[in-house]
């Protein structure tokens, strides 16, 4: 039997506390030989506890643990500062960057942000010093002839930008004008295209009182407000699998919209609603945000698990998590930090729905995983970004992401992340993964 998965240490505090129930105290043992055999149960507990271990597999390997020791996984780690890194792309190298993403234009008065690498923790096969750099001409060299399509929100939006930021400084690419959803990059003399696909949910969905079909990102904000109708069992047929099936990397991630307003449908029926009223679910029960998302995503991981005649990547990259403070997006939130949280100080916490999302990602995963492991072709990686990026609360926007009166009250945005900055990490993380790491 399979051993079961584990959560690595650094990543326990983000789940401690999201099931806590109060335990009544137990009355004392009085008795001596009762508390010699209490004594003995508890050891013999504690034993077997000890040797089923729970812990999660490398998110950026595929390769065994060596002789037993703690095999590398490149997200457990800390940032140092590096004042002589530069970034890959600017605002003035890079055409592509949207204006919430462009902190350098709308003046952000420091740049330190930008002087942080990751360096992990270490173990088997880890290399020792920082992540790696970016290496574009790698990229090109594992891609030649290939394509990558992300599929997501604004925050999958940002990744590719990331990444189409960076290659662009070795080679302009030719962009398409989107068509039927589907933004493109090409890198005619690498063989690369790069494909960016918004949706918020990754399944099937309209805006419950819009149009028939889905809007795109150019109606976000009337799919903020919301309600939308969500099929938790449906692919979107827009992308998976016609579309993912024609790309030799997929990419997806996207959970934050999960806690707008919706009705939630399996098989076709209202299953249940979350801060939204509908004729055709007024007895439906309620459906967490938490648990809608689980059931997207184990509708996409195991559709792409399980597309016949694919021998692609699958990638799933987890929760962002934002950083208020003092409140949230539309109620004086902010995120003042200026430096990541000190490695020495415990895992800062993490707001509950996200902790929860996050836990339903993985376990899905590990889910689709092993149906993975019953047939051959597709490839299964876990980009686990949650803790690094739990530690970089001065990577976002704050009140510098849009200029002034241009987001109509959102006027702080501790959610998306400044390029270049941060997230940058995520393309480093991603060219160890698809070399094998």
């Amino acid at each position: 039997m399979k051993a079961l998965p584990t959560i690595p240490p650094p990543l326990r505090g983000l789940l401690a506390g999201a099931r806590r129930t109060r335990h009544a105290v137990p009355k004392i043992i009085t008795s001596i030989p009762a508390l010699a055999a209490f004594l003995i149960l508890v050891a013999a507990t504690f034993s077997l506890i000890s040797l089923g271990t729970f812990q999660w597999p490398p998110t950026t390997s595929s390769s065994s643990p060596l002789s037993g020791a703690a095999p590398c996984d490149l997200t457990r780690g800390r940032w140092v500062r590096d004042p002589s890194v530069q970034p890959y792309y600017t605002n003035a190298t890079c055409a592509f960057i949207e204006g919430y993403q462009n902190c350098m234009k709308h003046g952000r008065p420091s740049l330190e942000f930008l002087q942080w690498r990751w360096r992990p923790a270490g173990g088997a096969g880890c290399d020792d010093g920082d992540l790696p750099r970016f290496d574009a001409a790698r990229f090109f060299e594992l891609l030649r002839g290939k394509s990558i399509l992300f599929v997501g929100d604004s925050l999958a939006s940002s990744h590719v930008r990331s990444l189409v930021c960076t290659l662009s400084q070795v080679e302009p690419p030719a962009r398409s004008p989107a068509a039927g959803g589907f933004e493109r990059w090409r890198f005619p003399a690498h063989g690369l295209t790069v494909t960016f696909f918004w949706t918020p949910f990754q399944v099937r969905w309209r805006l419950t009182r819009g149009p028939p079909e889905p809007v795109g990102p150019d109606r976000q904000g009337e799919v903020f407000a919301g309600p939308s109708d969500i099929h938790l069992d449906e692919p979107d047929p827009r992308w998976l699998p016609a579309a993912a099936r024609e790309h030799d990397v997929v990419v997806v991630s996207a959970s934050h919209w999960f806690a707008r307003p919706a009705v939630h449908y399996r098989r076709a029926a209202a299953a249940g609603r979350d801060g939204a009223a509908s004729s055709n679910a007024t007895a439906a029960a309620r459906l967490t945000p938490e648990q809608a998302q689980r059931a997207a995503f184990r509708t996409v991981l195991r559709g792409l698990a399980g597309m016949e005649g694919w021998e692609g990547t699958a990638v799933l990259r987890t929760v962002a998590p934002t950083h208020y403070e003092n409140g949230g997006w539309f109620d004086g939130g902010e995120c003042t930090a200026t430096e990541p949280a000190d490695p020495e100080d415990p895992v800062p916490e993490m707001a509950g729905t996200e902790r929860e999302f996050y836990r339903a990602q993985v376990e899905e995963f590990a889910a689709a995983e092993e149906e993975v492991e019953r047939r051959s072709g597709v490839r299964m990686r876990l980009m686990d970004v949650t803790g690094m990026m739990l530690r970089r609360p001065d990577g976002h926007p704050d009140r510098y992401g849009h200029g002034g009166g241009e987001h109509e009250g959102f006027d702080i945005d501790c959610l998306h992340w400044c390029l270049p900055g941060a997230i940058d990490v995520w393309n480093e993380l991603l060219l160890q993964i698809l070399a094998g790491r």
